[in-house]
């Protein structure tokens, strides 16, 4: 590896600590681990690329997939990663003690400047019993706001009848005890 892709990647180890969402305390001081099979930094273009049963770790955060990459701005912030996989997944407690957030989907985006994550095909969202699955969820981590969209079977057009099995969200909310 040539100095700047070394420099690269050691700026992505500081700056997916913004990944930290609603975090359980002490999440954002634990160590930051990645693995992959292949990893490459493009300086230039402020992307780091990694490939290959990807996991990346930091405190009770957990997202894997087979491509992450990590898209950073001039002041080398992360602004956006995306994992992808069949499916990426991703997993965080938001206090100690409490059950894991769950979400998988095809595709998985995280802006960082809006605090949302996106997901896309095949998308679930859950903690515990409770879970959201659609075809693409958007989720406001910040505010805690979820919006689930389905769109109609492939074939099915507008004012035609939907099949009882595709497209549609469906929520499955946990009693409390």
């Amino acid at each position: 590896m040539n100095k700047q892709c070394i420099k690269a990647l050691t700026l992505v180890v500081g700056i997916v600590a913004a990944l930290t969402l609603q975090a359980a305390p002490g999440d954002k001081d634990q160590p930051i681990n990645i693995e992959a099979d292949w990893a490459e930094a493009d300086d230039a273009r402020r992307i780091t690329v990694y490939k290959g049963r990807v996991v990346v770790e930091q405190g009770s955060l957990r997202i894997t997939g087979d491509v992450v990459t990590m898209y950073y701005d001039t002041s080398r912030e992360l602004s956006k990663l995306v994992a992808t996989g069949r499916p990426a997944r991703f997993r965080q407690r938001e206090d100690i003690g409490s059950e894991f957030q769950r979400a998988t989907a095809r595709r998985l985006e995280y802006l960082v400047s809006s605090n949302t994550m996106v997901l896309i095909d095949k998308a679930e969202l859950s903690q515990g019993a409770s879970k959201v699955t659609a075809d693409r969820i958007v989720y406001d981590t910040a505010k805690s706001r979820i919006k689930a969209e389905s769109r109609p079977p492939a074939g099915k057009t507008k004012g035609t009848k939907k099949s009882k099995s595709g497209g549609r969200v469906r929520i499955v909310i946990e009693p409390k005890k």
